[in-house]
C-alpha cells in the first residue's frame, strides 16, 4: 500500500494516488485548499471554539485569528480491474452560482487532469452522487451549445432513491426553479432526462467491492461509499464530516446539515467504526493530505495521514 503524489504541471495541480494491490484511487480536487469563513460553515462556533480547534487540528487547517477554515472539494477516481468509478462530481465548470462566488462560472482543468491520469470521460463506468448538493454534482454535466449533457456518456449515474425523490419534490415546489443553487436544473435534471439515474437503496452494492452505506442527517438520502480493496476498506466520507476540527469535537455540525442531531449520530458511528478497524478514510472536504486513518484519543479522534511519496 502506498500513496504517490504527482504534479500535473499543465493543470497546476497535485494529485494524490492511493495504490492497494490492483486498486488505484486518485483524489482529484475540483477546488483545493481554499480559506472559507468559519461562520459560513460552522455558525455555532465561538471565537474561543476556533482557538481551541486550531490547537488540535492539522497545521494550517484552522486560522482562528482570521476566522477561517481550509476546505477542499475532492472527487475520487476509483480504478479496479472490473470498473472505473467517479465518487462525487464536484462543482463543475460554467455553472451559474451567483450566491456562491467560489463556485460561479468556473473554468478549470478538471477534465484535463482526468486525462493526465489516463482517463477520458468515455472510460468512466460509474458516477456515484453521494447526495445532490451543488458542490457534489457539478461534473455530472457539461455545456454543449444551449444544453447540458452528461459528461460521462457511458456511465451509470447512481444515487440513493430517497435523495433523488426528496430534491425532485423540493424542485416541484420551487417557483423560481433555483433548487440547490440551480444545480438541480443544470446538473441533475439533464441526467434524469437523458441517460437516467440508477436509483438504488442506501445500502446497495453498486459494483464488485463497491457498496453504499446510509449516512442521513446532512440531507435525507445521503450515503457514504465503501470500497473493499481485498486488503482493507476505503471509506469515502461525503459530507458526514466537513473538516478535521469535527474529529476532536463531536458537538460541531455544519450549517447545512438538515438534521443536526442525526448528522452527529451518523458521524459518531462512522468514525468509531473506522477507528476500530483498519479503514482508510477519503474525506470530501479535507485539504491534502487526504488519505489517512483514525486514531481515538482523549479529545475524540485524530486523523493520521498516510505517508506520501513524490512521483519521480
Amino acid at each position: 500500500m502506498k500513496v504517490i503524489r504527482r504534479h500535473i504541471a499543465d493543470c497546476g495541480m497535485d494529485l494524490d494516488r492511493l495504490e492497494v494491490g490492483k486498486v488505484r484511487v486518485t483524489c482529484l480536487p475540483d477546488l483545493a485548499d481554499i480559506a472559507w469563513p468559519a461562520a459560513a460553515i460552522f455558525g455555532g462556533m465561538t471565537q474561543a471554539d476556533l482557538v481551541a480547534a486550531e490547537a488540535v487540528s492539522p497545521a494550517g487547517t484552522v486560522d482562528a485569528a482570521a476566522g477561517t477554515v481550509r476546505l477542499s472539494f475532492n472527487c475520487y477516481v476509483v480504478e479496479t480491474p472490473a470498473f472505473t468509478a467517479l465518487i462525487d462530481g464536484g462543482i463543475g465548470n460554467g455553472k451559474n452560482r451567483p450566491d456562491r462566488p467560489a463556485w460561479h462560472m468556473r473554468d478549470t482543468p478538471f477534465l484535463q487532469a482526468l486525462a493526465a491520469i489516463g482517463i477520458e470521460p468515455e472510460d468512466v463506468d460509474i458516477v456515484v452522487n453521494t447526495h445532490l448538493h451543488a458542490d457534489h454534482v457539478g461534473w455530472n454535466t457539461v455545456r454543449d451549445g444551449e444544453v447540458w449533457r452528461p459528461t460521462f456518456p457511458n456511465a451509470r449515474y447512481v444515487v440513493a432513491a430517497r435523495e433523488l425523490a426528496h430534491w425532485t419534490a423540493v424542485h416541484a415546489q420551487t417557483p423560481d426553479g433555483d433548487t440547490l443553487h440551480g444545480a438541480f436544473a443544470d446538473s441533475v435534471l439533464p441526467i434524469v432526462e437523458t441517460v437516467g439515474f440508477e436509483e438504488v437503496a442506501p445500502d446497495a452494492d453498486v459494483a464488485p467491492g463497491l457498496r453504499l452505506r446510509p449516512a442521513p442527517g446532512h440531507c435525507p438520502g445521503m450515503v457514504v461509499v465503501a470500497l473493499d480493496t481485498g486488503a482493507g476498506d476505503i471509506l469515502f466520507l461525503a459530507d458526514a464530516v466537513h473538516h478535521p476540527l469535527q474529529l476532536a469535537d463531536e458537538r460541531v455540525v455544519s450549517n447545512f446539515c438538515e438534521d443536526p442531531d442525526l448528522a452527529r449520530k451518523t458521524r459518531r458511528a462512522l468514525l468509531a467504526e473506522a477507528a476500530s478497524g483498519d479503514t482508510i478514510l477519503a474525506p470530501y472536504h479535507f485539504p491534502a493530505p487526504v488519505f489517512g486513518r483514525l486514531k481515538a484519543d482523549a479529545a475524540g479522534f485524530r486523523f493520521e495521514p498516510l505517508e506520501i511519496a513524490q512521483e519521480e
